[in-house]
């Protein structure tokens, strides 16, 4: 049997409430806690790149 790559676990602190809104979310999107804050980080993330890409493409023109 192959050894799977574990993922690196992180310990997050998080604003009062903001726990029990994920937990909503997930259950509403029947994901767990975990892959629903991975979701909104991944969605995060690529905006950020989107934003990124869009100031180098104004960059470049100037």
């Amino acid at each position: 049997m192959e050894a799977r790559k574990q993922d690196t676990p992180y310990g997050l602190r998080m604003p009062k409430g903001m726990r029990a809104e994920i937990r909503a979310m997930a259950e509403e999107n029947g994901r767990s806690m975990n892959a629903e804050i991975t979701f909104h980080l991944r969605v995060a993330l690529g905006e950020r790149a989107e934003r990124k890409g869009e100031q180098a493409e104004t960059h470049a023109k100037n």
